[in-house]
């Protein structure tokens, strides 16, 4: 894919690095008050900023690198197929959602640009769900990889919204604005894309075990490239750590 067509993709890629830099730079109770200060929050909903800045920050290196990993992939098929415009307002539509929920059905901060990228992701599969991707390492169908993330996120919310620190709250809020804005948008290409999704569904159910090795088998080799880039990331911040 062009790198042209997905700037958009980048661009957003690039502001969720540089604020995990910045924040993580900080000395630690400044961190601290700066967490407090931009995540959201049941009790803090009223302040409207704050559903913004919490799409952009992260509370770590592991979680900022897969929620990174997911839009590079998930955004530039979006991008590539229906504009930046377009991608910008999913992102943003499913964010909003994502923390709205979030914070009407979990008292605990939310932080990160999951919710926006579950909705990015949901776009994807209605766009192109017979694209090849290789998220997880093992080329596979974008539409089995994002109906894993469904799966796991519908298991996940029938036994707790926030488990191990993980808004899945959030995740169905930004995964349903996404699909819904891309079935307004596109109804009749999305009726069809929705025929595919079940076939590969079906597939899913079928052959689980085999795709789920794939999954797991990627996941792990994943886990060395976040280690890797983690150390890079904590290591950058500590160096311009000066500014503060």
């Amino acid at each position: 894919m062009s790198k042209i067509k997905a700037k958009v993709t980048y661009i957003l890629m690039a502001i969720n690095v540089v604020v995990f830099e910045l924040v993580f730079s900080m000395p630690e109770g400044m961190m601290k008050h700066a967490f407090a200060l931009l995540s959201l929050s049941s009790e803090n909903f009223i302040q409207l900023w704050r559903i913004f800045t919490s799409m952009f920050l992260h509370a770590s290196a592991t979680h900022l690198f897969f929620n990174m990993l997911a839009l590079y992939f998930f955004g530039r098929v979006v991008e590539e197929e229906k504009g930046g415009a377009f991608l910008l307002k999913v992102y943003f539509l499913a964010g909003i959602s994502g923390g709205v929920l979030h914070s009407l059905l979990v008292t605990n901060p939310a932080v990160g640009a999951s919710a926006a990228i579950f909705g990015v992701m949901a776009a994807a599969m209605f766009i192109r769900p017979t694209e090849i991707i290789s998220i997880y390492i093992f080329p596979l169908p974008l539409g089995i990889v994002a109906l894993m993330y469904v799966m796991l996120s519908a298991i996940a919310i029938l036994y707790a919204p926030l488990l191990h620190g993980v808004s899945h709250v959030a995740h169905v809020g930004g995964m349903l604005a996404g699909t819904a804005y891309t079935l307004l948008t596109n109804p009749w290409k999305s009726i069809k894309s929705l025929a595919i999704l079940i076939f590969l569904f079906i597939f899913t159910i079928l052959f689980f075990p085999v795709i789920a090795l794939f999954i797991g088998s990627g996941s792990i080799l994943l886990s060395i490239v976040d280690y890797i880039i983690g150390s890079f990331l904590y290591g950058f911040a500590k160096l311009i750590s000066f500014i503060w």
